[in-house]
């Protein structure tokens, strides 16, 4: 799954490899990154801002969000909507920094880096970092040295990364089939399930689903309220019914 809006390097990242970075608002292109970006969303991503924004999933996904197939995977892919005005902002974006900084989406927290993940020989997915192409970025010549393990603690990258490769095994799921294109039905229970989870708790909760789907009734209980374990659910239920 690919989370990065800016062109990829050549040079990939071990999680015990340095680069240097700092971003800070004495640098000239400080906000110049969060403008006209393609910046795509994963489930988590949306969970996290439409929380954070205190939004439900429908008035989020409406006001904030684009939406387009990836013609690659066949996966519908939810981005970020920049504003219609001068250097198309993103619309979270200040003179003094992000508004929803404690909530930013993964990609935002990666930057000055990459992470997408391929498959190996052995036909498993594989996630990996690599550095992004930011020729007219000044924080990469700040001498501020980082490994790739210390960035993902120090932006918080845990649990959106261990989403992510949650949502991976969607995307590479064993029994889908190579080249054929999702139906709407399949892309339906992708968009509800993962990204707009009040539809989907609803879905959950106020028809049979539960009677037909079983779930461990811990998870059940702390869904009705909570985000994470409801995400969880509906990866559950992709799983055992997308393919």
């Amino acid at each position: 799954m690919e989370i990065f809006p800016h062109k990829p390097t050549k040079e990939t990242l071990l999680l015990t490899d340095s680069f240097y970075f700092l971003c800070h608002s004495e640098l000239s292109c400080f906000n110049s990154c969060c403008r006209n970006k393609h910046l795509p969303l994963t489930p988590y991503d949306v969970l996290r801002l439409k929380r954070g924004l205190n939004l439900h999933s429908d008035d989020f996904l409406s006001r904030y969000t684009l939406y387009r197939i990836d013609e690659n995977s066949g996966f519908p892919v939810i981005s970020l909507k920049m504003e219609n005005t001068g250097d198309k902002p993103c619309p979270f974006v200040s003179d003094s920094g992000c508004l929803v900084y404690a909530n930013r989406p993964s990609a935002c927290r990666l930057y000055p880096l990459g992470r997408a993940s391929r498959i190996t020989e052995n036909g498993t997915p594989e996630a990996f970092f690599f550095r992004l192409d930011t020729p007219n970025c000044l924080g990469i010549k700040e001498g501020t040295q980082w490994k790739v393990t210390d960035w993902i603690e120090n932006q918080g990258l845990g649990p959106y990364l261990e989403w992510n490769d949650k949502m991976g095994s969607i995307l590479f799921h064993p029994k889908r089939e190579k080249g054929k294109p999702l139906s709407q039905g399949q892309i339906q229970k992708i968009i509800v399930a993962c990204y707009n989870l009040d539809v989907f708790r609803e879905f959950v909760f106020k028809t049979e689903f539960l009677t037909k789907v079983e779930i461990d009734n811990n998870l059940v209980s702390k869904a009705e309220q909570d985000d994470e374990p409801l995400l969880e659910i509906g990866l559950i239920y992709l799983h055992r019914f997308l393919f």
